[in-house]
């Protein structure tokens, strides 16, 4: 008994179906092997003797996957450090928790950090975590401080005619916001917090680089110096670059510096993205899967935040 059309044209379109279903496997196996593969000479090479290249440029904000990265780096069998920052800050608690990362990567070995054209507020503080800084000349340097920013709207509602209407627990709850004038409490309480962050700051400088209170007093005040002022100042070591601070890695820490140097970054990404890599998302675009791979995208991780929140270790002359 012979097939219909619609019999003969459903099973043409089953084995299409199967066969686009084999494909897929197939590829995702591939990239599964691919990167299990990766991970495994991440891990051999990690085990290996070497130096490590650690950047920190930009603004700096709440990074999880950096942080990761700095824990993997303080199991390894890295012999030294080499803190690349070019940064001028950003916030107070992720250049503070950067720091803190750093320090735990240097129980266990020396690092020297070498600030670029510029290593200010957060970026000083990230520093502060190297036993050796070294900076260019020219280089801008320090700007030991904290900042709190708020935008206050309340003028330009009032000329469009709009009021915002606030109803909070308590006086100081939610202020100051920008739909408010600031009540004087509330920059009491904004300036209480400014000042004992600011306090916490110059005790890191004053323990890490070994400064009396007038050497404080002198380099605390905000500004940024220049290389060859922060080395008067006591705030680095000495001028030079990367060759500079290798030597010094082999002078005064024994550190073989033949040793390969290894560039250390950050996995991007949530769970899924780090499990598989970029090639699974690529595969499913490819595959006219786009939605499903945005949505895995999303599902894996929330995006890193854009912009820096809190209190600020930054230098920003621009907005002053």
């Amino acid at each position: 008994m012979s097939m219909s059309s619609d019999t003969m044209v459903e099973r043409r379109h089953l084995r299409r179906r199967v066969t686009f279903w084999r494909i897929v496997a197939a590829l995702l196996a591939i990239v599964a092997i691919v990167i299990g593969a990766s991970r495994l000479s991440r891990v051999g090479a990690e085990s290996v003797a070497h130096i490590a290249r650690v950047r920190v440029n930009g603004i700096i904000l709440d990074d999880a996957d950096f942080t990761r990265m700095l824990d993997r780096l303080a199991k390894s069998n890295a012999k030294a450090v080499l803190l690349d920052i070019d940064s001028p800050g950003g916030g107070a608690a992720a250049s503070e928790e950067i720091y803190e990362h750093l320090r735990k990567v240097g129980e266990k070995r020396p690092i020297v950090a070498i600030d670029r054209s510029l290593a200010a507020s957060g970026g000083y503080m990230v520093s502060l975590a190297a036993d050796h800084i070294v900076a260019r000349n020219s280089s801008a340097v320090g700007s030991i401080g904290v900042i709190f920013q708020n935008p206050n709207v309340t003028q330009l509602l009032g000329t469009l005619g709009v009021k915002m209407e606030v109803i909070k627990s308590s006086p100081l709850k939610a202020s100051p916001n920008p739909f408010e004038v600031t009540p004087p409490e509330a920059t009491a309480a904004m300036n209480a917090l400014v000042v004992d962050t600011f306090a916490w700051f110059k005790n890191l400088v004053r323990e890490r680089r070994h400064l009396d209170s007038d050497a404080l007093a002198k380099v605390a005040d905000g500004r940024v110096f220049s290389g060859s002022q922060a080395v008067s100042l006591k705030l680095i070591d000495g001028i030079g670059g990367e060759e500079e601070a290798l030597d010094w890695l082999k002078r005064d820490k024994g550190i073989d510096t033949t040793l390969p140097i290894r560039n250390w970054t950050a996995e991007r990404g949530g769970w899924l993205r780090r499990l598989t890599g970029d090639a699974m998302m690529g595969a499913l675009s490819e595959l006219g899967l786009a939605k499903a791979s945005k949505l895995l995208s999303t599902a894996s991780g929330p995006m890193q935040s854009q912009a820096a929140s809190g209190l600020l270790a930054l230098w920003q002359p621009m907005g002053e």
